[in-house]
């Protein structure tokens, strides 16, 4: 038994489409309207926020706890990089930056001062992040400070050295 396809004009799929009640995966508007009012509630009362926040920060783990100061210099850095790129490749076009509009080297010039600040602000947070570990790594002695190199058994050609002599 064989069955035959029929297609029908889009004109009467569609009619029978029309027809039927309109659907919403949200519910009809009085449902929506009543999951609404259920879910309101009534006001608070007023607490002192004071003691809440102490318990809170009491409770605060501090093994939790991530993020670095210097990461908010990171976009200014790159802010300015970008500023340095564009002057690079208008040398590079042979573009005079004096054929910029004025309006465009005081924005450029902005930026790179706000990157050279946020470059201050790294470098000192950098500079103390390595007298930190420095001075750890001096403090424990099972922390080897130069590590051997290993000798592999195999002579190294030093070309230098045996091209003098």
């Amino acid at each position: 038994m064989t069955a035959q396809i029929i297609k029908l004009p889009y004109s009467v799929t569609r009619g029978a489409h029309s027809r039927k009640p309109r659907r919403s995966k949200n519910g009809t508007p009085e449902e929506r309207a009543a999951k609404t009012a259920a879910s309101e509630t009534a006001p608070a009362d007023v607490v002192p926020m004071s003691r809440l926040r102490a318990e809170a920060h009491s409770e605060v783990d501090g093994r939790k706890l991530r993020g670095s100061p210097l990461r908010d210099c990171i976009g200014t850095l790159s802010f300015g990089a970008t500023v340095v790129g564009k002057m690079h490749t208008a040398g590079l076009k042979g573009e005079p930056l004096a054929a910029i509009q004025p309006e465009l080297r005081k924005e450029w010039l902005e930026t790179l001062d706000r990157a050279f600040e946020a470059l201050a602000t790294l470098s000192v947070g950098l500079t103390q992040a390595m007298k930190t570990l420095k001075a750890l790594q001096s403090e424990t002695s099972d922390f080897p400070v130069n590590l051997p190199v290993p000798d592999l058994g195999q002579p190294v050609l030093n070309l230098a050295t045996e091209h003098d002599q």
